[in-house]
């Protein structure tokens, strides 16, 4: 009889709940933040503002507010962080509750670019950047190929691959090649078959709503028919809009209501950044708790873990504001430097293509720091006029802001035509094709020459 031994190496990862935080408090608006100051302020008794004068707490008080705490919870927002109980003998970190949001482009990055050879990376992601926040390219591959000195080839294959990625339909151009993208994407039977013809062969039947004839054409019942309409009909026709923030919609004007995150000023001196929102030197950790934290190994066991855990968090918390800043103006510095002319004459033909890939590389931090550091945020230019941080990033952007200015300032008793347009652009240094402009023209609901004429 023999005896065996058998060891096993078992290895797992675990996200560090401090970079959890962080990239949390990273992601929030101005007033996200100062919401989340005041959350914490109320729930950690280790935590408070310096001006504020805190009554000194003893062991008694530290006792007490063991039990009070025995059932508190902790969220950043509503419905964001499960309830957790605080229980002294349980060693897990806070943060690991806190669930940080994935913007559409983080999640289309993340399954695009293992799918793509390395040489299109850079290409991938620009492509990415050029995806509307309800998940349709905003640019012809065309315009892809010229705006990133990319072939045709190249475009075609990157968006290929950027259309078999979840949420289905995502990187449409259109209605149509949204609906036939998830069509596609779903098992073969006859009535998904049907829906199929009825989509790709019959578009103007179907959105007449002559059923009769698409029938009559397959030689399908009515029922079926129905069926495949009432398939097409339960479609997502907007498949990025489970990404979208509330308060992430972009408008060419923003409502006077936004609040700038970032404000930049013109001085004798150059330009003065401020970063708004709470400021983290004006959070300190509490005198009382610090001197128990020090003397900590004289604390029975459930105090000391009370107070550890506290002085823990609040220190996570000051230092992940502190980053959060730091992280923003590094954002802007570069900003500064590279869209110097568009910052500072607020007129988008000086505005430079830019990627959050590029502007990651060259300021040395993650893409997806870059994402959520600017996400939902807005900008004031030195000029007054307040933008979305979007504008840096997506070309389609560029472009559509650049034919407002040029309509703008057009002559009403000789208004420019598309071809017009397109030729004023190309001066700018923007290749755009005509009906290019007529896709942005109509998104902007302005008339065709001929009727802005009449």
């Amino acid at each position: 009889m023999q005896n065996s031994q058998r060891a096993e190496v078992q290895v797992s990862t675990r996200v560090d709940p401090k970079l959890v935080l962080t990239s949390t408090l990273l992601q929030m608006t101005q007033v996200e933040l100062e919401q989340a100051v005041e959350a914490e302020l109320a729930e950690n008794p280790a935590l408070e503002v310096m001006e504020q004068e805190q009554e000194p707490l003893d062991e008694d008080t530290i006792a007490d507010q063991l039990l009070l705490r025995a059932g508190a919870r902790y969220s950043f927002a509503e419905d964001t962080v499960p309830t957790k109980p605080y229980d002294p003998d349980d060693s897990q970190d806070w943060t690991d509750f806190v669930v940080a949001p994935v913007s559409l482009a983080d999640h289309l990055r993340a399954q695009l670019l293992p799918m793509l050879p390395e040489r299109l990376h850079a290409l991938g992601a620009n492509v990415v950047d050029a995806v509307n926040d309800r998940g349709y390219l905003d640019m012809q591959v065309e315009e892809l190929a010229l705006s990133f000195d990319a072939t045709m080839e190249d475009v075609e294959e990157v968006l290929e691959k950027l259309q078999q990625c979840e949420p289905a339909g995502v990187g449409a151009r259109d209605l149509r090649e949204c609906l036939l993208i998830q069509l596609r994407q779903m098992p073969s039977e006859p009535v998904r078959d049907l829906a199929l013809h009825m989509v790709a062969d019959c578009w103007e039947e179907f959105t007449k709503q002559r059923y009769s004839r698409i029938g009559r054409r397959y030689g399908a019942r009515p029922f079926v028919v129905q069926a495949a309409a009432s398939m097409v009909a339960h479609l997502n026709p907007f498949p990025g809009e489970a990404f979208r923030a509330e308060w992430d919609h972009f408008s060419p004007s923003p409502a006077p209501s936004v609040t700038p995150d970032v404000v930049i000023r013109r001085t004798d001196n150059g330009y003065e950044v401020e970063i708004r929102g709470f400021d983290p030197s004006a959070l300190t950790i509490n005198e009382r708790y610090r001197r128990l934290h020090q003397q900590r190994d004289r604390l029975s066991s459930d105090e000391r873990s009370h107070v550890v855990q506290y002085v823990d968090r609040a220190q996570n918390f000051i230092a992940s504001i502190q980053q959060r800043r730091r992280t923003v103006r590094r954002i802007v510095d570069y900003l500064l430097q590279t869209q110097s002319g568009f910052i500072a004459t607020g007129s988008y033909r000086f505005l430079r293509p830019l990627t959050r890939m590029q502007l990651a590389r060259e300021i040395g931090v993650h893409e997806s720091t870059v994402s959520r550091a600017t996400m939902g945020k807005f900008v004031q230019l030195p000029s007054q006029e307040v933008v979305p941080f979007e504008v840096f990033f997506k070309p389609a952007l560029r472009v559509q802001k650049a034919i407002e200015e040029i309509l703008r300032h057009e002559n009403p008793g000789c208004p420019l035509s598309d071809e017009r347009i397109s030729k004023m652009l190309k001066e700018q240094g923007i290749e755009v094709a005509r009906r290019t402009i007529n896709k942005y023209r109509e998104r902007l609901n302005i008339l065709s020459s001929r009727r802005r004429r009449a």
